[in-house]
């Protein structure tokens, strides 16, 4: 752990945020408002904070020169949290001119709010898993998921699956009969993101030039990741070590690249930042409210471009036969594998008691097991170990983002995609999106970004 001293580099990193923050003015003479000045730097301590810890960057898609410095020295972590905590008090007494000001500010004081959070758990201050959510997602996870629920989901499992004894085991059977043979993983995503990516662009409107590429990687903590690089481009990673159904690959085809984070990311930056200067979109830390909806929003991408009934037909005719399967089971396969999602709520609780020290390794797999159907869950539980409360993103967040687009369109596909579209230009105005969101209804097994 670094002292509690500052280095010369983080020094220097703290007085030139104090100096650009104390400019007369709302206005300076380059016309750079007060909250223009306050982005610029809240950007360069996201990208500090993710020269420090890989983990807390998503990604920076702006002009490397204006975090070159950062870059070269990047500042210790208690000269990140010094210089974010005043930032944030500076954000405070700025007085905005119009609503959208306000709108910009509200956001900045969440985002640098998070980084604080971020950087105290580096340091290892103490803090409980509703703690870590309420300063880095600005909710509080329910305290218990609907455990009748729970145990009528696993009731038609039980009839649905083949064979006796351990749900989890049975279910792990199954699921193992549409495993894609690893040599034919790559033409099968290939595939499902152009899939994903034709029906996205038939209902939305893409950046000309976006594109994305795929890699397959190994040794990651996430089953796939969509890297965004700037300039409408990302790289969708998908990790290898993971065993691929067709509909697991089909999901991370939406969810990472159309119209899942690709998509999102890609808009975003064309409306946000390039079309309106908005520089504080141009960086997105991990744990943090814009990454919360981020993959709040991806978490529906499958649904959203793929209702079940067309899934059934694309999987059973297009991926099946792709990845050497037969296709007969597809639709009794969907079910399952509906229902199965279905049990995502435990997750959560289980994560806040392991994290929280009230389970130990071993007792909380047990429970994952037994209420998730996780027949491997030490994986989930490694991804914990580094990622931490960010479970609750796409498990939670997940089902407020459902809720809300479940009311907004009454279910009707197109009007989903109505509603979806917007969302990548404007934030769901979600009730229960803060701290008091406790009492709200509860929050996949997919690690990464």
């Amino acid at each position: 752990m670094r002292s509690w001293g500052l280095t010369v580099a983080g020094a220097a990193f703290v007085c030139g945020l104090l100096f650009a923050g104390c400019k007369g003015g709302s206005v300076g003479r380059s016309g750079e408002s007060a909250l223009d000045r306050s982005a610029r730097e809240y950007v360069r301590l996201a990208v500090a904070l993710g020269q420090r810890d890989a983990d807390s960057l998503d990604y920076y898609a702006g002009p490397e020169s204006a975090v070159r410095e950062t870059l070269e020295q990047p500042p210790a972590l208690r000269a990140i949290r010094e210089a974010a905590v005043g930032l944030q008090e500076r954000v405070r007494q700025e007085q905005p001119m119009a609503a959208q000001d306000e709108v910009r500010r509200t956001f900045l004081l969440q985002q640098i709010e998070s980084i604080v959070s971020r950087v105290d758990v580096l340091l290892g201050v103490p803090r409980s898993f509703d703690e870590e959510t309420r300063a880095s997602f600005g909710v509080v996870v329910p305290a218990s998921y609907d455990r009748d629920e729970i145990q009528v989901v696993q009731r038609e499992l039980q009839q649905l699956l083949p064979g006796k004894g351990n749900l989890a085991d049975r279910y792990q059977a199954f699921d193992g009969r549409f495993i894609i043979p690893a040599k034919l993983v790559p033409a099968v995503m290939a595939r499902a993101i152009e899939a994903c990516r034709a029906e996205t662009s038939a209902h939305v409107a893409l950046p000309s030039g976006e594109s994305t590429s795929l890699q397959f990687v190994r040794n990651k903590p996430w089953s796939a990741y969509s890297w965004y690089k700037g300039g409408y481009k990302s790289v969708v990673q998908v990790n290898l070590d993971f065993a691929l159904t067709v509909d697991r690959a089909m999901n991370l085809a939406c969810h990472e690249a159309y119209p899942g984070h690709h998509t999102y990311n890609s808009i975003r930056d064309a409306q946000l930042v390039q079309g309106l200067g908005l520089k504080e979109y141009s960086v997105q830390p991990t744990f943090s409210p814009q990454s919360m909806l981020s993959e709040s929003i991806a978490m529906l991408a499958l649904d959203v471009a793929f209702p079940e009934a067309k899934r059934v037909v694309f999987e059973r005719d297009v991926l099946f036969p792709l990845a050497g399967l037969n296709g007969k089971d597809a639709a009794l396969y969907l079910r399952v594998e509906g229902l199965v999602d279905r049990l995502h709520t435990v997750e959560p609780e289980i994560a806040r008691e392991y994290l929280d020290g009230r389970l130990e390794f071993e007792r909380a797999g047990s429970e994952l097991e037994r209420a998730a159907l996780m027949a491997h869950p030490e994986a989930a539980l490694l991804y914990m170990n580094e990622y931490r409360s960010y479970v609750a993103t796409y498990t939670y967040g997940r089902d407020l983002v459902a809720e809300q687009l479940q009311e907004r369109s009454g279910g009707v596909d197109e009007a989903r995609w109505k509603v979806y579209a917007q969302w990548m230009k404007d934030d769901p105005k979600l009730r229960g999106m803060h701290p008091e969101a406790g009492t709200a209804s509860t929050g996949t097994r997919m690690g990464g970004g």
